[in-house]
């Protein structure tokens, strides 16, 4: 990434596998796998949580990949932030609201499980990007010190 520039954009964790200018990444509020949101996405209306998207709702979250692959030519499993994230070794800042109401907090959980280096933080009170808002002085002294920390390590 470009140092003049520190914001990467919101795809930037799926783009790690195919770009090779990043020296660093952070992102907010991210999902895990296109999959594992649409069980969310699927249980959100009735507040029944991913379990109804990933038991009743399969069938339905399985056709839809499989309509946008025959007719758009799209491989919605291959929508992964967390895998793209596991094959980096570009370091990695998940930034993630403990009570996000969009995208749950185990999205970042189960990202940074998959390479230990990358780092998490869960920001206390912060919903669906709202860390900034949460605790601003806090947001901005993290990430700053983070991408020196990083841009340190060549």
């Amino acid at each position: 990434m470009d140092s003049a520039n520190p914001w990467a954009p919101p795809n930037s964790l799926q783009s790690l596998t195919v770009e090779p200018r990043f020296c660093s990444v952070a992102a907010e509020s991210s999902f895990s796998s296109f999959r594992e949101i649409a069980y969310d996405r699927m249980g959100q209306p009735l507040h029944l949580g991913p379990w109804f998207g990933r038991t009743l709702l399969r069938p339905v979250v399985e056709f839809a990949f499989l309509y946008a692959r025959s007719k758009y030519r799209l491989d919605m499993h291959q929508v992964s932030p967390e895998k793209s994230v596991a094959e980096t070794k570009v370091p990695v800042f998940l930034i993630h609201g403990e009570i996000d109401s969009n995208i749950p907090a185990r999205h970042s959980r189960r990202i940074q499980a998959r390479n230990r280096n990358a780092v998490l933080w869960e920001v206390p009170n912060a919903d669906h990007c709202g860390a900034i808002s949460a605790d601003p002085r806090e947001f901005e002294q993290r990430l700053l010190a983070w991408f020196h920390e990083t841009s340190n390590q060549d």
